[in-house]
């Protein structure tokens, strides 16, 4: 019995460093610069963005991204975040639905996201870079408007 509890414990410390170690971004599937495909992302009711670069740089053990748009009536937004991959808070400027972001990393080339405004989750997305390396798909649920729309944007390095 004792010896089954110890592989037991041994087998979940295994797992947890294993799934520890597979949960941060693959720094060079993320790292650079990524242009919104307007024509090819499906859109909400928040509206469409005519333009949006983003840039990623994976690097301490944190994602940083920075964000420039341009929604259909010409506004442009800018906005930032770094963040680690622990599903903790971290702050967010620029961005009129959130001021903090929490990030937690499925895989090398997917991570989810919960964006908040003063402690209200408003917006949950993930985002998934394709395995060339060439494509970046955020899907995006704005969980504050009503109906919760989701959209689907693409980005092309």
């Amino acid at each position: 019995m004792r010896h089954l509890k110890l592989a037991l414990i041994l087998a979940t410390v295994t797992l947890s460093a294993q799934a520890a170690a597979a949960a941060a971004p693959d720094a060079k599937m993320w790292s650079g610069t990524w242009h919104l495909n307007a024509a090819a992302s499906k859109w909400g009711a928040a509206g469409k963005e005519q333009s949006e670069t983003r840039s990623y740089d994976y690097s301490g053990g944190k994602l940083s991204m920075k964000s420039s748009a341009k929604d259909s009536a010409g506004k442009e937004t800018n906005f930032s975040y770094s963040a680690g991959c622990d599903g903790k808070s971290a702050p967010m400027t620029g961005n009129p639905n959130a001021d903090s972001i929490s990030l937690t990393c499925v895989s090398g080339s997917e991570i989810k996201a919960t964006s908040r405004m003063k402690g209200k989750v408003t917006v949950q997305s993930t985002a998934t870079v394709s395995a060339d390396g060439k494509h970046l798909t955020l899907k995006r649920t704005y969980v504050s408007m009503k109906g919760a729309p989701t959209e689907v944007l693409e980005f092309t390095r």
